[in-house]
């Protein structure tokens, strides 16, 4: 009787066990074999001692031994994004005809971190006057004032979790009476390589505060043009995006938001 109560709970507790693992890596969504997404035939894992300009050797998520990959064509097409070091973790397109012949080589290690672009706002609709007359009629210390750049983009994390950059937040209810308006920010939560192209994805909430089905969540896909230390560019669409490093999404708009703070107190002293 001790015997099957022991045996009971050794099988209650390695179960318990296996569904630990398998919801923490769900959560999680890392970069291995198990949630690689369906039909892609990109290689994970990290660059080993031995890497050189023209091969990379690579020890694969999924174990094994180190792998060893030409990259000889792959930095003559200009396909080696990034500059591997070692313990660098690495997304890998093999050739399909030489499965020892990198197409395309992703530093997924150099790719994380905060990235944006900049924007300027635009003059809001006016029902009487034209963007012309509009313009005219400012001085240059109020165009100075309205026409601040911001930084948008997104920050790749680790386990491809992304969050937006872009918000900066109002210092007073005034801000809704300007006659600037900026861009709405893209909500982003996720992000994957997929046969060498960036997939980041959008918000899982709509904005009636309800999950998205899993389906339906909206992505944005890039096709990889360059990557290092300080600077990213891919083609999403028709338009090459080129993004620049930042130090962390709260610097890229530390100086919008010192701006907006001190609009708000002049507005005040008005009152």
């Amino acid at each position: 009787m001790k015997k099957i109560s022991f045996l009971l709970i050794l099988l209650s507790t390695l179960m318990l066990g296996a569904c630990y693992d398998t919801a923490s890596t769900g959560d999680r969504g890392t970069i291995d074999k198990e949630v690689r997404l369906k039909g892609d035939k990109t290689r994970y894992g990290l660059a080993c001692d031995g890497c050189s300009d023209s091969v990379i050797v690579f020890l694969p998520n999924e174990g094994g031994d180190p792998i060893k990959f030409d990259i000889v064509t792959a930095k003559r097409n200009g396909k080696v994004y990034g500059n591997p070091e070692i313990g660098d973790e690495l997304a890998i397109l093999p050739n399909p005809i030489d499965p020892y012949e990198a197409e395309m080589v992703i530093d997924l290690e150099q790719m994380k971190g905060t990235w944006t672009f900049q924007v300027v706002p635009k003059l809001k609709p006016n029902p009487t006057k034209t963007e012309e007359e509009i313009m005219a009629e400012m001085s240059d210390s109020m165009k100075a004032a309205l026409f601040i750049p911001r930084e948008y983009g997104f920050t790749l994390k680790s386990y491809n979790q992304a969050s937006p950059v872009g918000y900066v937040m109002k210092a007073n209810t005034l801000e809704d009476e300007s006659p600037v308006e900026y861009p709405k920010v893209t909500v982003y939560t996720g992000w994957h390589i997929y046969n060498g192209w960036l997939y980041i994805y959008k918000d899982t909430i709509d904005e009636q505060g309800k999950r998205i089905p899993k389906d339906s969540i909206g992505f944005d896909a890039g096709s990889m043009r360059f990557l290092s230390a300080d600077s990213m560019a891919a083609l999403f669409g028709k338009k090459v995006m080129q993004y620049h490093r930042k130090a962390s999404a709260m610097e890229a708009n530390r100086k919008a938001q010192e701006a907006a703070v001190k609009a708000a107190a002049k507005d005040t002293i008005k009152k």
